[in-house]
């Protein structure tokens, strides 16, 4: 009898076993699935067709409601096609299914520093930053301080800029603003140091060379500033920042 009892036992035991490994299964080819057609509707965006990778994302979906990768990609597309909403809700929920998706955090803090939500940005980016497997801790630190400049507050951003350049001391665009940092607090020597390190690594713009030509009439040397002004001219004629070196160049005859 108990024998019997024991036998009975392990049957059920078993098939419980077999219908929980086939849940697990299931639920992994879900996300397998989900992940597929989420990598073809970012392709899709990539060649911008846009309602063809919608199609896709609302099918991955609808197989993973709460896969974060799906979740990221739609919210990515909506907000070029203009649904913010949708594009918020979706950010939330793609950071709220994988903490660990540093990613999604990120372009969620992109998201809210473009509408002027600067506390909410900065937690983003915080958020993607705590995680130590993040790839890109040198590129959410250059966003979190340029999302703090555009509203202001140079102090703040610079203390990202800093953070960034220990990373990753090439990175081209914590060193422009470097450079305009200390321009604008009239440390001179330290921004020509900032912008010649800019152009040993990047290529020219208006905007930097512009402000290398602001820099070396301050620091009184006309002749390196006109060199940079040549290249204004000859490489961005049309520019505004040549328009701006123009009004300058008058103003100072």
């Amino acid at each position: 009898m108990i024998r019997h009892v024991l036998i009975i036992a392990i049957v059920v035991l078993g098939l419980a076993a077999c219908a929980t490994n086939e849940s697990i299964g299931k639920a992994a080819d879900a996300s397998k699935q989900a992940e597929i057609r989420t990598q073809l509707a970012i392709n899709y965006m990539q060649r911008n067709q846009l309602e063809v990778a919608r199609e896709e994302l609302e099918h991955a979906l609808e197989i993973d409601p709460e896969n974060s990768a799906a979740n990221h990609a739609m919210a990515a597309l909506q907000e070029r096609l203009g649904n913010n909403k949708e594009a918020e809700s979706r950010f939330v929920q793609a950071v709220r299914s994988d903490t660990e998706n540093s990613q999604a955090a990120h372009d969620f803090g992109t998201f809210l520093c473009r509408r002027g939500r600067i506390e909410e940005a900065l937690e983003q980016y915080k958020n993607a930053l705590s995680n130590p497997l993040y790839r890109q801790p040198d590129i959410s630190n250059l966003r979190a301080g340029e999302c703090l400049i555009t509203h202001g507050r140079t102090q703040a951003a610079e203390s990202y800029f800093r953070t960034a350049l220990r990373i990753n001391p090439g990175l081209s665009l914590a060193l422009y603003h470097m450079a305009d940092i200390n321009f604008r607090r009239k440390n001179y020597l330290s921004a020509r140091g900032y912008i010649e390190r800019y152009f040993s690594i990047a290529s020219k713009t208006p905007e930097s060379l512009l402000l290398a030509y602001k820099i070396e009439h301050k620091l009184n040397a006309p002749k390196v500033a006109e060199e940079y002004a040549s290249l204004l001219r000859g490489q961005f004629a049309r520019s505004k920042q040549a328009q701006e070196l123009e009004k300058l160049s008058r103003t100072r005859k």
